[in-house]
């Protein structure tokens, strides 16, 4: 009983998510694969590691025993199939193991996991390494989606710290400033025609401070209003955001879209094109928000595109501002927002990457596989 107990015993996830911890580990997958090598194969080494786009989710491959390094699975990636049950290696080139066995998802091949030799010098059974395929499929599944939920429930407590700041903020501003302001010019106004050219002027000026204070309340509020993706399209969408929502945040925006490219992205799944307009929109907040630089007069230009690849569609995001580098020294900035639409991305089969210099400009690249609309 006791060596079934890490593959039955449930993983607490629930308890882990609800309590904010000091590391980000939610799933303790390790324990359940030393268990897995020791106890089930007798393997004397062993890896299970991710690959694909969820890759990104599952974190560093898993060792048994730990910590030792993990071996470059480049050169076997391309030999996988999904008829390959385990495939041969020669051992001098993979650092004591002989055998990868490949794992798979409804996305493709999500993970491999390597064996060495048994400890008692044994052959694995074809049935030991159809259980630990099975097993790995698993481990790979639990920490995915652990990490998944780890990163939405981190992106909740955010969001549900802002809003009370927001709210705290709305509360001064209305309470200290704006609330005497008005009753200031409402005395003088209520003057008539008694009042003094001077307080007239004073009565309109506490209105315009009034009028400039609750608008910049108002732009600080989060935009709810979402164009409507289905039938807009994800380019159109998309110039639905620069146009409307960010039509004053750059000087120039130069658009970058061949139309057939454009109709290909409309083929594609609904969920994958939703994932992939909300990444663009977060890429555009923050160059909106944060890449003009404090005091600088150079005008400040994006450049969206889109590209058809060999295997899907490239969405790229671009601007001179002042970099990434300088963004991740501000709380506001720190880039947190994109890692969850990377996560969002991977789940549909897609990425996410960036690539900036400081001063000099930040490019946003979201890739989306070519898994057409059913």
């Amino acid at each position: 009983m006791s060596d079934l107990r890490p593959f039955i015993a449930g993983p607490h996830l629930y308890d882990r998510l609800l309590v904010p911890a000091a590391t980000p580990e939610v799933a303790d997958v390790q324990h359940t694969f030393d268990a897995l090598c020791q106890n089930v194969l007798g393997a004397k080494l062993a890896f299970l590691a991710p690959i694909g786009p969820l890759a990104v989710l599952f974190g560093p491959a898993l060792a048994h025993p730990a910590g030792s390094p993990t071996p470059d699975l480049q050169t076997i990636i391309g030999r996988f199939t999904p008829q390959t049950l385990c495939l041969p290696l020669d051992e001098g080139d993979f650092e004591g193991v002989s055998w990868a066995v490949p794992l798979w998802n409804q996305q493709g091949l999500c993970g491999a996991l390597l064996l060495g030799e048994k400890m008692d010098g044994s052959l694995y059974t074809q049935e030991e390494i159809e259980i630990v395929r099975s097993a790995g499929e698993r481990l790979v599944d639990t920490q995915v989606s652990a990490e998944m939920a780890r990163r939405l429930m981190t992106l909740q407590r955010q969001q549900l710290a802002e809003s009370q700041v927001l709210d705290r903020r709305a509360r001064r501003v209305l309470h200290d400033d704006v609330l005497p302001q008005l009753h200031a010019a409402m005395l003088s106004l209520r003057s008539g025609a008694t009042a003094r050219p001077d307080q007239q002027a004073e009565a309109v000026g506490l209105l315009g401070d009034v009028h400039r204070q609750i608008s910049n309340l108002l732009r600080d509020l989060p935009v709810a209003i979402t164009p409507e993706i289905t039938s807009m399209g994800l380019v159109g969408a998309l110039h639905w955001v620069a146009n409307q929502e960010m039509k004053s945040a750059f000087d120039d925006v130069d658009w970058s879209i061949d139309p057939q490219v454009e109709r290909s992205a409309r083929s594609l799944q609904p969920l994958a094109t939703e994932v992939a307009f909300y990444a663009a929109r977060e890429a555009l907040r923050n160059a909106a928000r944060h890449a003009r630089p404090e005091g600088s007069t150079q005008p400040l230009r994006l450049c969206i595109g889109m590209t058809s690849q060999v295997d899907g569609l490239e969405i790229r995001i671009e601007d001179n501002g002042v970099g990434l580098d300088s963004l991740a020294t501000s709380a506001s900035g720190s880039g947190a927002g994109l890692a969850l639409h990377s996560s969002l991305l991977a789940v549909v089969g897609g990425a996410l990457a960036i690539d900036s210099e400081r001063g000099e400009y930040t490019c946003v690249r979201i890739r989306l596989s070519n898994t057409p609309r059913p």
